[in-house]
């Protein structure tokens, strides 16, 4: 679906903006259920040792850093100061 062609250039930003947060999502979703199953593996077959600490933190500094990108972007910011001063920038 090619709607870009049709649209405005605030559109533009919005539906690319729609697409981040829905990417962002996915990862997180993604990153859940991978954990959700290493953690049990880490559970049935090394109790003893709890290495699943490693890929949790790891990725989830990704999942953190992609959700900061996505909602406290550029844009962001632009919304915040708009919001304060009562007006489009």
């Amino acid at each position: 679906m090619n709607i870009e062609k049709s649209v405005s250039l605030d559109e533009q930003k919005a539906i690319e903006y729609v697409r981040d947060i829905k990417g962002f999502y996915s990862h997180l979703s993604i990153y859940i259920v991978i954990m959700v199953f290493l953690l049990v593996i880490n559970i049935l077959f090394s109790s003893h040792v709890w290495w699943v600490i490693w890929p949790v933190l790891g990725w989830g500094v990704g999942v953190l850093a992609h959700g900061a990108s996505v909602f406290l972007g550029p844009e962001w910011e632009k919304k915040q100061v708009e919001k304060r001063l009562g007006k489009k920038l």
